[in-house]
């Protein structure tokens, strides 16, 4: 066994391989990849393979320099579901330079300085799609719908379009919605797809449901008070469509759902799955909505340690009272 499978992160946590958890969640992402490629044609395709392709090309290149791995070792596999979740993050029309930049700040800098795979405290697919929202906020406007949605359509891969003003997602239907037939970002939109993804997950054992579970209720429970915030109304008018347009399952599956990035306690994970609903819901009025979705994640995994600590902690002290009191 190779330096680097002792000491990736998910065997602290769970019996089951490094190679295995990320085969089964290439496998999950497999639906969302499907419908994005059917909707958005060609150019979805050729940004989903750039992204990957690009995203093992710099780990391997970073790992190499630095002498963490050698030609014997086990192929990385983690880099290709971390360059798919990045290109499901992105708009259809998105340029392959600014794909590569999110590639190279999600695979150099978030994880490799950290000490490569599983060593990472931040989800690098998270972290690279929220910098190039936050550092070129036009390149990441790339919405295509109507007629200029070609399947064919190859331009937007090399020449920046003009920014595309988000849609009013309450105009579509529900069919739509749960479908992914709108506009939206290539791999989040189709509902349906993202919720078999997490069934999958949960049946191979590769998914912690307490974030993501925690998550999704905080949303739906504390909406209502959101509302206030951002129209002074008291109600549940909208929650549905923001649910199912936002990518807020995409990210509770895929992202609050990661063994490595966080916490694997029970407790720990549904207080950071509250945590991040919260934020995710005080930050929306006055955020982008990539950014107030995606930045509370990133908070979460900077926590995910210190709930973990803390969790642990408690657990212990409450085991030793039960010992004192029977004694």
């Amino acid at each position: 066994m190779s330096l680097d499978q002792r000491q990736l992160a998910p065997f602290i946590h769970t019996e089951k391989s490094a190679p295995y958890i990320y085969m089964t969640l290439l496998a999950s992402l497999v639906p969302c990849v499907v419908c994005g490629i059917f909707y958005y044609g060609l150019r979805a395709a050729i940004l989903i393979l750039f992204c990957m392709v690009t995203f093992v090309l710099s780990d391997n290149f970073c790992s190499r320099i630095t002498g963490r791995r050698k030609g014997e070792d086990y192929f990385d596999v983690s880099s290709l579901v971390e360059g798919l979740l990045l290109a499901l993050l992105l708009p259809p029309d998105t340029t392959l330079l600014t794909a590569l930049v999110a590639v190279l700040f999600a695979s150099v800098i978030t994880k490799q300085v950290f000490g490569g795979a599983g060593s990472n405290i931040l989800n690098p697919a998270c972290a690279g799609r929220l910098f190039i929202e936050l550092v070129m906020p036009s390149s990441t406007q790339g919405f295509a719908y109507g007629e200029v949605n070609s399947r064919f359509s190859l331009v937007s891969l090399v020449v920046q379009g003009e920014p595309v003003e988000i849609p009013d997602y309450t105009q579509f239907s529900f069919s739509e919605l749960i479908s992914g037939n709108y506009p939206g970002l290539i791999g989040t939109a189709c509902f349906i797809c993202v919720i078999i993804g997490g069934v999958y997950l949960t049946l191979k054992g590769t998914m912690r449901l307490y974030s993501p579970v925690s998550y999704i209720f905080t949303l739906l429970t504390l909406y209502p008070f959101y509302r206030i915030i951002e129209t002074k109304t008291f109600g549940f008018d909208g929650m549905l469509v923001y649910l199912l347009s936002s990518g807020a399952v995409f990210v509770a599956v895929f992202l609050l759902g990661d063994m490595t990035t966080m916490p694997s306690r029970f407790t720990s994970g549904v207080f950071a799955g509250v945590l991040c609903g919260i934020l995710t819901l005080i930050t929306k009025p006055f955020l982008s909505p990539v950014v107030s979705l995606l930045a509370p994640v990133l908070a979460i995994n900077f926590l995910a340690f210190v709930l973990d600590f803390f969790s642990k902690t408690l657990s212990r002290r409450k085991n030793r009272s039960r010992e004192a009191d029977v004694s």
